[in-house]
């Protein structure tokens, strides 16, 4: 399979100011990846930036867009369109909200539905014609656990993962016999500000046991080292994958895994 050319890597991250968006982007930067950087954090993605330029001495472009506008999708999709030597792109950016759907403005509904859906399904529409025509790239569709986890609460969250992993996978039908590769990254919880917004205050995330946490350089090492495999779902860590392979074919309680979703 020909994921990534070594003679020409270029790589496009959103969400990219903390976490696995800003770990995906110094992994990238340390195998001299040039880099398009997006988040709606003007200072954090700066800061992001900088560090990474310096320390790597790679082209890095910002690119500030809040992507629950269509404004910011067109932008960075015309940033995508104008980059003919995109080599891997990760759909990364994400936000949640664990309340009870009914509780939750409908806006916010509707913004995760542009974040999750509709920025990544233009970004990999846009970032493909140049793909195929090159025969390698790959674009890497960040999921989560909570796809599989049928409890009250992360509604949206969890319908709108499920869709990208699906997405990914029926893609990857398609664009396989062109040497591309479409992975869904389906981390269990790991560091970042994910859980700091207001959305989750008072969210017991400080009751999940230390053991279920990961770093988001150890989900992004895991994503990358299997590009190329052949195999499609990166399920990072083998608890992960236990608990995958379990949350899959449901057999959990429903009790259990109220505990376990924060």
């Amino acid at each position: 399979m020909t994921s990534i050319d070594p003679d020409a890597k270029w790589a496009l991250v959103t969400g990219a100011a903390n976490g696995i968006g800003a770990a995906f982007a110094a992994r990238l930067a340390a195998q001299n990846f040039g880099l398009w950087l997006v988040d709606k954090q003007h200072d954090a993605l700066m800061a992001v930036t900088r560090d990474i330029a310096a320390r790597h001495g790679v082209t890095v472009t910002p690119v500030v867009a809040d992507l629950q506008k269509t404004a910011d999708q067109d932008a960075v999709t015309e940033v995508i369109a104008q980059a003919p030597g995109l080599d891997l792109l990760v759909n990364n950016a994400g936000f949640g909200d664990p309340d009870l759907f009914q509780t939750v403005l409908a806006e916010s509904h509707v913004a995760m539905l542009q974040v999750h859906v509709v920025a990544p399904v233009c970004f990999s529409r846009a970032a493909l014609p140049a793909m195929i025509a090159r025969k390698k790239g790959a674009i890497i569709n960040v999921c989560s656990m909570i796809q599989y986890v049928h409890t009250p609460g992360n509604t949206t969250y969890g319908a709108t993962k499920l869709f990208l992993d699906s997405f990914s996978q029926r893609l990857n039908l398609e664009v396989r016999r062109h040497g591309i590769e479409i992975q869904s990254l389906i981390p269990g919880y790991a560091i970042s500000n994910f859980g700091k917004t207001a959305e989750y205050k008072g969210s017991p995330r400080s009751a999940i046991p230390a053991y279920l946490w990961s770093s988001a350089e150890s989900v992004v090492d895991a994503s990358l080292r299997q590009l190329g495999t052949g195999r499609l779902k990166c399920v990072p860590g083998a608890f992960n994958r236990v608990v995958e392979f379990c949350l899959r074919r449901g057999l959990f309680s429903p009790q259990l895994m109220r505990r376990w979703i924060a």
